[in-house]
């Protein structure tokens, strides 16, 4: 059916008679067994169902925040903006796939529907959507023909939480329920494949109230092959109420919505020895994870009309080692701006990391490196086990600004490659999710431990976001890093070292 505007009457009649159609309930299908006689390319965990391995064989995607936020300075809005506000004035969804391929980007998922219910497609069970706007381009359809034509799978974001919907403020939950699964239905029955769903905004109200049983069953109903997501997925065992986060998820916290094929938990980061399974009632199902990201230094998700600096490529390498690790999955945000064109500052960003990767032109496979040689290693103070432990956010503060650690670990190792990641001082911009980051390194040194004693490898001033350094290969006992200026207590999110040998394909 094709879903544009003929008449107002007839739009709200077509609404009645899609919201009386859909209902349901359902129970997960069990997980399918992959053989073990079966190798892929990703590994493959037992209990992994072949929806999960696509996704993990996937492994990075390009997210796209654009909507009518956009145009209005702010990360989220109140379904009150008023139509005539969306208004790009070079859009152009072909060059943003075009952007995802070049860049070496597996998937795209395109924001549909965020949380203020403004639609990037012509609904037809809402007037608040790109087909009563100023430009009436369905940008669902044009991202879709884009990703046939470049060879990119289509992911789409669609938020649960509709703060212009009035069903949604309806006493009986499944009102709003039915205009969820139209708006679905039309999501998946006319752009083509659709490889990823995620869910976001569950957080609105009591899970029960979403029927997340029907509209998972009313997905791969309409896509068999679509991975499905609602953000914030994991509890505190055994608190479903509670979101959990990933630096501390344990084997058999318990799941807070289901059915899903994979875990979200924005922006944060998985350990390096992520736990797989997680429980629903007595049960215990694999679960992959993807983490999502913004490319902006800003942690913006929509564009605002400054142009703000990314992230460095070597922040972004880092981020893509760990987001890509363990058969997990990463999303980059590139988002388009108020000409529906995405900025030329983030677009060399992307393309610098696929150049650093190896995986220009989106036909290579993905790299992954080896295990991080000082992980879990003793530290001198020991207090500053998180600069070597699994997680990527927990942080060591020294106690002084010109501070020595050293890190020994149980044996000697030979490695090439430092990765550094600096905590940061955080500013708040105002709009509840941009924030600056300063830096406190001025000048610091790493010497090693050889059977010759110790010897200095590199001297440096300012770390930052993440310092890689690239070294000839050393075989070490023990690894000291002394800063020697700095404009106030320094702090390590992570220290990493790896032998390049130890990389290869994933």
């Amino acid at each position: 059916m094709n879903y544009l505007h003929s008449s107002g009457l007839w739009k709200t009649g077509l609404r009645l008679f899609c919201l009386g159609l859909l209902a349901g309930l359902v129970v997960r299908p069990a997980v399918a067994q992959v053989p073990r006689d079966q190798v892929p390319p990703v590994p493959t965990f037992p209990g992994e169902s072949p929806v999960q391995h696509e996704l993990s064989a996937r492994g990075y995607g390009m997210f796209l925040h654009f909507g009518i936020n956009t145009f209005n300075q702010t990360e989220w809005s109140d379904g009150k903006l008023p139509v005539s506000s969306y208004h790009p004035t070079q859009l152009d969804p072909d060059a943003w796939v075009r952007v995802a391929k070049e860049a070496g980007f597996r998937h795209v998922v395109l924001v549909t529907k965020h949380h203020d219910g403004f639609c990037l497609w012509d609904s037809a069970v809402t007037d608040y959507d790109v087909g009563s706007s100023p430009v009436k381009t369905d940008v669902v359809a044009a991202v879709a023909k884009a990703c046939r034509k470049y060879g990119v799978q289509l992911g789409l974001y669609y938020s649960l939480w509709d703060r212009h919907e009035p069903s949604f403020q309806d006493k009986d939950p499944e009102k709003y329920v039915a205009f969820m699964r139209a708006q679905l239905t039309e999501l998946l029955s006319n752009y083509g494949p659709v490889c990823e769903i995620w869910l976001d905004g569950g957080w609105a109200r009591k899970r029960a109230d979403w029927n997340i049983p029907s509209v998972y069953r009313l997905i791969h109903q309409l896509q068999p092959g679509c991975a499905v997501t609602v953000n914030h997925t994991i509890g505190v065992h055994p608190n479903a109420n509670k979101i959990g986060q990933p630096k501390d998820f344990a084997e058999g916290d318990v799941v807070r919505f289901w059915p899903v094929d994979f875990r979200t938990k924005d922006p944060n980061f998985a350990r390096s020895d992520d736990p797989k399974y997680y429980s629903v009632g007595d049960a215990r199902y694999y679960l992959p994870f993807e983490h999502t990201i913004c490319l902006s230094d800003r942690w913006n998700w929509f564009q605002k009309k400054d142009v703000v600096p990314a992230r460095p490529v070597a922040e972004l390498e880092e981020i893509f080692y760990w987001g890509t690790a363990n058969g997990n999955a990463l999303l980059i945000n590139v988002p388009p701006d108020q000409t529906g064109r995405q900025r030329a500052n983030e677009v060399q960003a992307v393309l610098q990391l696929a150049d650093r990767l190896g995986i220009r032109g989106g036909d290579k496979p993905l790299p992954a490196r080896g295990p991080n040689l000082l992980e879990r290693a003793s530290v001198n103070p020991t207090n500053a086990v998180a600069a070597v432990d699994t997680s990527i956010e927990t942080s060591w503060r020294a106690a002084e600004t010109n501070a020595t650690l050293m890190i020994t670990p149980a044996q000697p190792i030979t490695f090439d490659r430092l990765s550094l990641v600096e905590t940061a001082d955080m500013k708040d911009l105002g709009d509840g999710f941009s924030q600056e980051r300063h830096y406190r390194v001025e000048g610091f040194t790493i010497e090693v431990r050889t059977e010759a004693g110790w010897n200095q490898i590199y001297a440096g001033q300012g770390i930052g976001a993440t310092l890689s350094l690239k070294l000839p290969r050393t075989t070490a006992s023990a690894l000291r890093l002394t800063v020697l200026a700095a404009s106030g207590l320094p702090g390590f999110d992570h220290i990493g070292a790896y032998d390049s040998r130890d990389f290869h394909q994933r």
